[in-house]
Formats: C-alpha cells, structure tokens, sequence
C-alpha cells in the first residue's frame, strides 16, 4: 500500500542485545508534549473556553508544571472570569502537563486533577464515543493525510515522534509505531481506543479483542474536525504505553511519500530495559561511570546507549525500505 520515499542519510545500527540484568524500580513518571522541529500544516486556531473555578485554577498552578504562556493565562483571569479561552493546541498542550500532574498530587485534590483532565478532555472531543465512531466515519475513498504526534508515556526527559501518513490498517500501524519509536517487533501490542482492544488475533489472548488487521485508521476516527487521541500499548511485561494524538488531516503534499516522520526527541529506550519504573535506572547507570552497575549494563546495552538521540533522517530511511517491502 505504501510506496517509495526519499532517501536520507543512513544512522548506525543499533547493537545486539543481551540478556538484561535485573534492576530496582523506581515511582513511574509521566511525562508529554513537545514541538515539532519541522515545519507542519498549520494548526487550527480556533478558540474554545475552559471553564474552572478559583479551586480548580490553584489546583493547576499547584501540580501542573505548566510553561509560562499557559500558567500567566490561568493565573490572569482567576480574578477576572471563570472562563479562559484556549486554541486546540494550547487545550493539548494543557492536557499533557494535568496527565503529568496526575502523579504529583495526593489524596483529594489527586482526584480533583482528574476531574478537571476529563473537563479538558471533553472539551479537546478526544475521547472516542463507540456510538459516535459507528455512526460518523470518514469516507473511505478520502485521500487523507493524517498528522499524529506520539508521546511514549512515564519518561522524562520526553520521548516523542510525528508522523504522517494516509490511511492504513491498525497493523499497519503498529508496523509505523514500531520503526518511528525504535523499537524491535519483539513483543505483542494492541491498541486501545473508544474501550476497545485492537491487536492481531493471532497473538492476542482475550476474546472480545478485535482484528487490527482489518480494520482501518479512518474506520475508528470521527469524521468532523476534532483532536481525537488514543492508546497503543507495547510488551505487556514492560508495559509500554503510548498517546497517540491525530493532531490535524490535510490532502497528500505532491512530491511526498507517506508515511513519514517529521519530527522527534529523545532515543527509544533499548527493550526489555523495565518500562518506564526500570528506565531511569537503567539511563543512570550507563550516565554514571561510578554507579556500580555501569559497565555491566554498557556491555548489555552493547557498550554505548545516548538517551537524547533521535536520528530523524535514519528513521524516514527505515520507513522508505518498509514501504518498498509492503509495495
């Protein structure tokens, strides 16, 4: 289905990889968001109002580790009004960093964060209704591009990828995710979205899972122009969990070959190096030449690893040899 692409330089290979020795875990953290580093179509600027109360706004400033531009709009309207005005990508933006604060606040106002993380969600229209997806789908023969930002949750510093590809089955996108991340095709997966469980039912162990393999992208997005965003999870062991976000759906560019990607951060964490409570411990380790198991988790790595590496030309040469191989 997908044709022949450009051809960027190519990137060092990633080293073999040994058995992993075992590691202390550490509190998951969650963290998402990030730019592109590529110019993409431009965003839709369309303004929506948020509305909080005074409680709610402190809650925010409190937890939320929020970016200037959005904690000075929040604390000026405290006093002013009860409603804030936000364009999509600021309502994103904004949604990411509550789901991060979700983690930091205790008890009671541990609960109000998620309140207000399902106000938000339900203003951004990112949570699929199955009775919505059913009733309102794109049409199959749009040519369409869609836009995804993917954020691999629970790691700090952020680990990110944008994509753009036309339609295509879910197990197709996985093959994407898989070659965009840096993973290795070494563990089941499935996707999660609207409540329902897609994976390959040759690999999937539930009965109510339905078949990735046929059904496609478009079947399982609302039609009208919304941001809506969904769940990929890869190794069940080290639960590795991803957002995705379809941040915007735009004709095919002439001269381009789908999919791409056109922007990232940060290096793929190796596999089976312990999900986002083993990671930290593992980038500590191979950081510090005095932890005690620096060198043993080099030469498990395969004697180099840099955490903030993201190859973006290496990553469209992968995707341009995937798409000769499915064409």
């Amino acid at each position: 289905m997908w044709g022949e692409g450009r051809l960027p330089k190519e990137r060092d290979q990633n080293v073999a990889k040994k058995e992993k020795p075992s590691m202390q875990n550490e509190q998951n953290r969650v963290e998402s968001g990030g730019t592109t580093s590529q110019p993409t179509p431009s965003l839709t600027k369309e303004l929506l109002e948020l509305k909080l109360s005074e409680g709610q706004r402190r809650t925010i400033l409190k937890y939320a580790e929020l970016p200037a531009h959005l904690s000075e709009r929040l604390a000026a309207n405290r006093t002013v009004a009860k409603r804030t005005q936000f364009t999509l990508d600021e309502l994103d933006e904004l949604l990411d960093h509550l789901e991060t604060s979700v983690y930091r606040a205790k008890g009671n106002e541990k609960q109000q964060v998620l309140r207000i993380v399902e106000k938000v969600s339900e203003l951004l229209g990112s949570t699929n209704d199955p009775d919505e997806i059913s009733e309102q789908r794109l049409p199959k023969k749009m040519n369409t591009v869609f836009q995804i930002k993917v954020t691999l949750m629970g790691i700090a510093p952020l680990i990110w990828r944008r994509i753009q590809t036309q339609d295509c089955t879910l197990v197709e996108l996985h093959d994407l995710l898989q070659v965009t991340m840096g993973w290795e095709f070494e563990h089941p997966y499935r996707f999660i979205i609207g409540g329902v469980e897609y994976a390959d039912l040759e690999m999937a162990s539930e009965e109510d899972v339905q078949d990735a393999c046929d059904t496609n992208l478009s079947a399982i997005l609302p039609a009208q122009n919304r941001r809506p965003r969904f769940d990929y999870e890869y190794d069940f062991g080290d639960q590795w969990m991803h957002q995705l976000v379809v941040e915007e759906r735009f004709p095919p560019e002439q001269g381009v070959q789908y999919p791409i990607c056109v922007a990232g951060q940060s290096a793929c964490p190796p596999e089976d190096s312990g999900g986002p409570w083993g990671y930290p411990d593992f980038v500590e380790a191979i950081s510090n030449p005095d932890h005690r198991g620096h060198e043993e988790m080099l030469e498990w790595v395969g004697g180099e690893f840099d955490p903030e590496r993201f190859d973006l030309e290496s990553v469209n040469k992968q995707l341009r040899r995937m798409r000769i191989r499915k064409s």
